[in-house]
């Protein structure tokens, strides 16, 4: 019964700290358009809780921007939304 408790404690002592792990690499991302593969869609945009993208239209046409990318938590939900392969996810400047 005592190894049942050890294994367990183990196995919660990992997920915690590959989680840590985790968050802390994602404060070194953020989210990058790729404005040639943007079709304009608005999916990432209206998925984004932190309001980090916004669609802006110039001469190419209506695509998404990046507004404020210090807000981005590099959460991936955009991308997850995105068919067109527009964005990424790169290392903070």
């Amino acid at each position: 019964m005592n190894a049942v408790y050890i294994v367990m404690g183990i196995a919660v002592f990992l997920w915690i700290s590959f989680n840590l792990h985790r968050r802390q690499n994602r404060r070194s991302k953020v989210i990058f358009v790729v404005e040639s593969n943007c079709a304009g869609c608005r999916r990432c945009a209206g998925k984004c809780s932190r309001h980090v993208l916004e669609m802006v239209e110039d001469e190419t046409g209506i695509h998404a921007a990046v507004k404020y990318p210090e807000r981005c938590t590099a959460c991936e939900a955009c991308l997850d939304r995105c068919k067109f392969k527009a964005l990424k996810l790169i290392e903070r400047a």
